[in-house]
């Protein structure tokens, strides 16, 4: 009986101490996410990357929703929750929350925590790090706009130009970025570049004068439409890329919508997405396997993605070459079986 009754209370502790493989879940990184336009592609793609690793992470998920005072209110939010690592959206968003070089103000930008940004076209002109091969910082990220040489070849690979025509916000400064490499590559080449502001009021650009803009870049004997990364662009791409195609001026584009979900004709691009996983495949780096941010090179994804907008096509009768069609995705929903 005493016997018994010790294999009972035996029996009854080993079942109340849990076994070494049923050990806590590890704890998941806290991430803080800040965004400019809200949940989008590359967020997903950011965000399927530790899903698909098996990587436990907690997002704190904010958004400006294009509102550049919000900004440093996410700055005092981050110093207070202190998560694990940062990740900032676009340009503006990496400028204002973590400053550019020369300027970085710990009190007013993050600077003891790890950073990763995506969906910044021109880390070094932005001022954001000196090489892409390290960002000396607290930082890196990845990028997303093919050299502007790139495209400008790709262009040139479906017609030569002389006389290209570009549309921008004056208050991008990825737009102003753009103008300049342009200008100077086009000495260079051989070709012209005129570019028309589009109009502010109370600060800000005004959605009704891009199709007058596009206008008088058809007037003005353009080519092609170059249309820049530029968030005022992409809200209004279909007024953008709709003029474009009423002028029967052919169009390409540096980021995926004004393609993909406007008419623009086509576009060398990263896709968001994947952008978002290559971003997210660096910031493991940091969390998983303690890489110092500065030690992470900053770069694009691998494929460059050559996107055809078949229905532009049509409409405009401007047909590419059958090689570069063959390299090409095509985006033709009328065509859809």
């Amino acid at each position: 009986m005493i016997r018994r009754l010790a294999g009972l209370v035996l029996l009854a502790a080993l079942t109340l101490v849990p076994p070494a493989a049923a050990a806590e879940a590890p704890k998941p990184f806290r991430i803080y996410m800040a965004l400019w336009r809200g949940w989008e592609e590359a967020a997903q793609g950011f965000k399927d990357y530790f899903a698909n690793q098996n990587i436990p992470v907690e997002l704190i998920v904010r958004n400006a929703a294009q509102d550049k005072s919000k900004l440093p209110e996410f700055v005092a939010e981050v110093k207070r929750l202190k998560p694990d690592l940062v990740f900032t959206w676009g340009t503006t968003v990496s400028q204002e929350m973590l400053g550019v070089i020369g300027k970085v103000d710990p009190a007013r930008h993050i600077t003891d925590i790890p950073a990763v940004f995506a969906i910044v076209s021109q880390p070094i002109e932005a001022g954001l790090v000196p090489s892409l091969a390290s960002s000396g910082r607290n930082i890196t990220g990845a990028t997303y706009l093919a050299s502007m040489e790139t495209q400008v070849n790709l262009i040139q690979s479906w017609r030569r130009f002389r006389h290209l025509g570009m549309v921008y916000n004056p208050l991008e400064a990825n737009s102003l970025v753009a103008i300049h490499e342009l200008e100077a590559l086009g000495r260079s080449v051989g070709f012209t570049l005129t570019a028309l502001p589009a109009d502010l009021a109370d600060g800000k650009p005004v959605p009704a004068s891009i199709a007058a803009k596009v206008a008088a870049l058809k007037a003005a004997g353009v080519d092609i439409l170059y249309i820049p990364p530029d968030t005022f662009l992409n809200v209004h791409r279909d007024l953008l890329t709709g003029a474009a195609l009423e002028q029967r001026l052919p169009s390409y584009a540096a980021a995926e919508n004004p393609v993909v979900t406007s008419k623009a004709m086509f576009g060398g691009i990263y896709r968001y997405y994947t952008v978002g996983q290559l971003t997210a495949y660096k910031a493991e780096q940091i969390l998983v396997h303690g890489k110092a941010p500065s030690a992470v090179a900053i770069d694009p994804p691998r494929r460059l993605s050559i996107i055809v907008n078949m229905p532009v096509v049509r409409a405009l009768e401007f047909y590419p070459p059958m090689k570069l069609l063959g390299l090409a995705e095509v985006v033709d929903p009328a065509g859809a079986k």
